[in-house]
């Protein structure tokens, strides 16, 4: 029993079946909240295809030596689902609350996926994650990379139906219209990720691992992520435990707070005071504003400054020094000249009009 998705002939991503081997039918790699209660069912239908549900969820009370021990009971139960002959596993956290924790679910698929895999037995069974944790395209794109046959963004769906409880769409707009919008977005990013990997179906996409871990411990990447190149270490199971209490402890707080209306602001995507750094922040953009419209060389150094602190900041390079006054100068006259380096230049990976001759003459 597998999961396959191609892309049909209008560029949607279609599951479709193999005359050789059962093969189960979904329109989209991103499954509504019924098709996956449906999935849950499924030995309803078809009484050879049993699905079972993992908790990827543990008790607040075990502390952070609980997050890596859920991993390897999430890893055991997943390879006794497939001895039972389960022909679907569902890894769900659900189960959250205000004593249960829930594992990242990349970090839960990546340990069963490869688990399995090293057991021999990936290939007998299909992983689908049920989560409330994916939103968006990167999302589900990493747990369709690290082997995911299908995802259901469950609090993402449930809150298109609050939207429309709320009276907060669009005059007619209905829920199921929403997610139906909501999951054509979500194909279209899948597509244009893929297209960027030069990759034109999901089966080739799934379980392929083409990415780059920045920040993750040797001992993560050996249990979760198995090949995946990771030339900056860092967070190990503890300091991820460490993200999971602290997500966990913003919704059921472990002491008293003070609480106000509405969700916490991050600052993920936009700039939000004692969230996420971002290079541009509303400082340096004041400073080159007025560096701008007055010619204000003291405001432009000022904005030149912050904006090398934020880089420092927020991104690897930044991190990096280079010694110039141990360098060794290179004599001008052993530099090849640019005219004769650029014959060797191809620009079939880059916007000709930008680099162009013309572009630059004018």
């Amino acid at each position: 029993m597998s999961l396959q998705t191609f892309i049909g002939p209008e560029g949607n991503l279609l599951e479709v079946k193999n005359t050789q081997m059962h093969r189960l039918m979904l329109p989209s790699p991103v499954l509504t909240i019924e098709e996956m209660n449906a999935i849950k069912h499924l030995k309803t239908a078809h009484s050879d295809w049993p699905s079972i549900t993992l908790d990827i969820t543990f008790d607040r009370g075990e502390g952070l030596p609980g997050y890596r021990n859920a991993l390897n009971r999430v890893s055991k139960e997943a390879l006794n689902a497939v001895d039972a002959d389960f022909k679907v596993i569902i890894l769900s956290d659900r189960s959250v609350g205000p004593k249960r924790v829930a594992l990242s679910d990349l970090i839960a698929l990546g340990a069963v996926h490869h688990f399995l895999t090293a057991q021999k037995k990936r290939s007998k069974v299909a992983l689908i994650v049920d989560s409330g944790a994916a939103r968006e395209v990167h999302d589900i794109c990493c747990l369709i990379g690290y082997g995911a046959d299908a995802v259901c963004p469950y609090l993402m769906l449930e809150i298109i139906y609050k939207v429309e409880r709320e009276g907060l769409a669009k005059p007619g707009q209905t829920a199921n219209e929403l997610i139906e919008n909501y999951r054509k977005a979500m194909d279209n990013g899948i597509l244009k990720v893929m297209s960027k990997q030069g990759i034109s179906t999901l089966a080739s996409y799934k379980g392929a691992q083409i990415f780059e871990a920045l920040g993750l411990h040797h001992e993560v990447i050996a249990q979760c992520f198995v090949g995946t190149a990771s030339r900056v270490e860092g967070a190990t199971f503890e300091i991820l435990a460490l993200d999971a209490f602290a997500m966990h402890d913003s919704a059921w707080p472990s002491r008293n707070s003070v609480t106000v209306a509405g969700m916490p602001e991050t600052g993920e995507y936009h700039w939000r005071d004692n969230g996420e750094a971002h290079i541009n922040d509303p400082t340096g953009i004041a400073n080159l504003q007025d560096a701008v419209r007055q010619k204000n060389q003291n405001a432009y150094d000022a904005y030149s400054k912050n904006a090398h602190a934020q880089i420092k900041r927020t991104t690897l390079r930044g991190l990096l020094d280079f010694a110039f006054e141990k360098a060794t100068p290179i004599p001008i006259e052993q530099v090849e000249p640019w005219n004769e380096i650029v014959r060797r230049t191809a620009t079939g990976a880059m916007s000709y009009g930008s680099i162009s001759l013309e572009s630059h003459c004018e």
